[in-house]
């Protein structure tokens, strides 16, 4: 984010030259910037650490223990590379278990760090729903024997779904038929995906896979293993310990993808709590990666296609939310968040209901759109690596669909924010989030051509977005989560750019606690403070837990 602001250049034409109180203001909000950035006094606004008191908790890992607890995970010999202060139990819900925490957790706890067991998919299955495709990739490794063994373990596992079809159907419970009975027959009911099924039944056959009873795999192992992956599959592979995750649409942690960070390749995903977790609390995820910002309806439609469970409608969501029970602000600002005009939006298991007539829904024509509109913003970005700085022109067609996506991002903002009827709503975050990615990109990728004037009037559209964002972050997803800290970043870095080179249009915004000079100087310290703070909070000390537990 940083190098984005390296846009704002030291010259300036005579058009965008200020008057002496411009030069004035420029050189006091240096002097108030120096001010707080050297002052030693803390600044508390917005620091409080969610539902934590002023007694300091603090989580000392411990390391020794790893093999004995660890061992008592289904797969003893398959070891994540670290477990933290959370233990397997039964739950009525999900695939029957669930991690809970064994101590008071503060925000930034690592829970558990994995390699993905079968790391990606096949080039056919990428950005497409698991078929048998996948189970064929799997069957081609070296380690499929490991790997099929290993699924038995995995929700759907290999004895519920052998005991489903031992019982009576009218022993059935209601959860299995739908999981496991109605999709196997769904997916049997097709000519061609039987004939797949008895292709891969005997290349098993060929290649000695078996099952750990060594039995012959057979029609109902492989939808077995079909539903296994779909269940419990993630972006970046198909994971053990993480599958043992459960969904909440108030999750306590975060999933850190597998990721490159300059010459290093880290090939684990890690887990980190994201508020205060209390000991006995279940620890959850949300299964949702990319985006996660989708309006109930999607995500109802795509929970119940990828995992065959239903968050439900408005009565059941607050169920599921347990909002009469907690009585949290944050889980009320989770189900709010889904209002349209002050209702909550109708839907059903297949997403919205179109199928009664009239136009589409609201929610539902925003999300196409940011579909569409992030999909530019992939290409852009690899338009801009493949091709030079210095080539760009005003009339360079890199520049102008980077200026035309900044520009109906910001349109798309204001009309939803009118049909939304919602300040507060999720796809609103989504959308202040693509615009401060497509501002980024032009500050970025084209400062080469863009004037001081420019730049000011890009950061001028780029501060409000950055603070609504960032409120409507903190209602939803608490104080120390990272996202927060990302946006507090940038309206960190978005002020300092302003304070520096057009006091009087960041006074002109008018936004509120950023009234006066002295006010936009507290308030971008109080942003750059929250940003530190939460960074503290998720070390990037993963590989350090690593060696620990090698070391112990």
């Amino acid at each position: 984010m940083e190098a984005a602001w390296n846009a704002f250049g030291s010259d300036s034409d005579s058009s965008d030259s200020e008057d002496d109180n411009g030069v004035a203001g420029r050189e006091e909000a240096t002097r108030l910037m120096q001010q707080y950035n050297t002052q030693s006094t803390q600044d508390k606004q917005g620091s409080k650490t969610d539902n934590i008191n002023s007694t300091s908790i603090s989580f000392q890992p411990s390391f020794d223990d790893q093999k004995q607890r660890t061992a008592s995970l289904p797969w003893p010999n398959n070891p994540p590379l670290y477990l933290g202060p959370a233990f397997v139990q039964k739950l009525t819900l999900g695939g029957g278990r669930g991690y809970t925490a064994t101590a008071d957790l503060p925000p930034g706890t690592c829970i558990l760090i994995e390699e993905p067991f079968v790391k990606g998919w096949s080039e056919q299955q990428m950005g497409k729903r698991l078929g048998l495709e996948s189970i064929q990739h799997l069957f081609d490794r070296d380690t499929a024997q490991s790997i099929v063994q290993c699924m038995e373990e995995l929700h759907p596992t290999k004895d519920k779904v052998d005991s489903v079809y031992r019982d009576n159907s009218e022993d059935i419970a209601p959860l299995d038929k739908i999981q496991i009975v109605d999709m196997i027959s769904s997916a049997d009911s097709e000519t061609s995906h039987y004939q797949e099924v008895q292709s891969l039944i005997a290349y098993a056959k060929e290649r000695g896979i078996v099952n750990s009873d060594g039995t012959n795999l057979n029609s109902r192992d492989i939808n077995r293993l079909l539903l296994t992956m779909r269940y419990n599959g993630f972006d970046s592979g198909l994971y053990l310990h993480f599958s043992i995750f459960n969904h909440d649409e108030d999750p306590n942690c975060i999933k850190f993808r597998p990721s490159s960070e300059g010459t290093q390749q880290q090939h684990y995903s890690e887990a980190r709590t994201t508020r205060f977790v209390k000991k006995g609390e279940a620890l959850t995820l949300h299964y949702l990666e990319n985006p996660r910002e989708v309006s109930h309806a999607t995500r109802r439609k795509i929970l119940w296609d990828q995992h065959r469970f239903d968050i439900g409608d408005e009565g059941a969501f607050r169920k599921f939310l347990r909002l009469a029970e907690d009585h949290n602000k944050r889980k009320t600002a989770v189900y709010e968040s889904e209002l349209v005009q002050g209702s909550f939006p109708e839907s059903n298991r297949t997403g919205t209901n179109e199928d009664s007539g009239g136009d589409p829904p609201v929610a539902f024509n925003i999300e196409n759109s940011l579909d569409d509109l992030e999909d530019m913003v992939v290409e852009l970005q690899a338009m801009f690596l493949s091709k030079p700085e210095e080539g760009l022109s005003m009339s360079s067609t890199s520049f102008e669909r980077a200026a035309a996506l900044e520009l109906t991002v910001w349109e798309l903002i204001t009309a939803a924010k009118a049909s939304l009827g919602n300040n507060n709503h999720i796809l609103l975050s989504r959308c202040r989030r693509l615009h401060l990615d497509s501002i980024e990109i032009l500050l970025e990728h084209c400062s080469s051509i863009l004037d001081n004037k420019a730049s000011t009037e890009l950061m001028a559209r780029f501060l409000p977005s950055a603070r609504e964002l960032l409120e409507s972050q903190k209602l939803r997803l608490g104080n120390d989560h990272t996202d927060v800290a990302r946006t507090s970043n940038d309206i960190s870095m978005g002020i300092q750019a302003l304070l520096s080179h057009s006091p009087k249009r960041l006074l002109s915004l008018q936004l509120e606690d950023m009234r006066s000079l002295d006010q936009c100087s507290r308030f971008e310290h109080s942003c750059r403070k929250e940003k530190e703070r939460i960074e503290k909070l998720f070390p990037k000390d993963a590989d350090n837990i690593i060696a620990m537990v090698k070391e112990a």
